[in-house]
């Protein structure tokens, strides 16, 4: 193979990578500009039941680690329908997240949509039932809701 071959391989072996940089790079500056969108309106109020004070569920600081789940204290909690059946999810963690159902009665599904460092999402549950959850952003968070009918 002659010098000037290799300097034509070497220069497309170059122009490769570079186009790869260069992608990698888009990607990653479009999935950080769309993560920026409040909660989603629709799953999260600002409000809780008639007369409740909300369960408090915390994304805490380093729950984006998979070294360190589940990613939300406490993971499972139960509730009951017109007494309880409120929740508060905070994010203290320092990246995004979500609270999304994995898992739901008919007509239970929720996902907060995209949760900004310090966003707050709270969301109150009217169909009994068992539901399963977890970050859209990091599948080791993980958390469990039963609720409850009312007596």
């Amino acid at each position: 193979m002659s010098n000037s071959d290799r300097r034509g391989i070497g220069k497309a072996a170059v122009a490769a990578i570079v186009i790869i940089v260069v992608a990698v790079g888009g990607v990653a500056v479009y999935m950080i500009a769309s993560n920026t969108a409040p909660p989603n309106p629709s799953v999260c109020s600002s409000s809780a039941g008639s007369g409740q004070t909300p369960v408090q569920v915390s994304i805490y600081s380093g729950s984006s680690n998979s070294a360190d789940p589940p990613g939300y204290t406490p993971d499972s909690i139960t509730l009951v329908v017109g007494v309880n059946n409120t929740v508060t999810w905070t994010n203290k963690d320092s990246v995004h997240h979500t609270v999304t159902s994995t898992s739901a009665p008919t007509g239970g599904d929720f996902n907060s949509g995209n949760m900004q460092p310090g966003a707050v999402c709270t969301h109150t549950f009217m169909v009994p039932g068992t539901y399963q959850y977890d970050c859209a952003y990091h599948s080791w968070m993980v958390g469990t809701i039963i609720v409850k009918a009312s007596a």
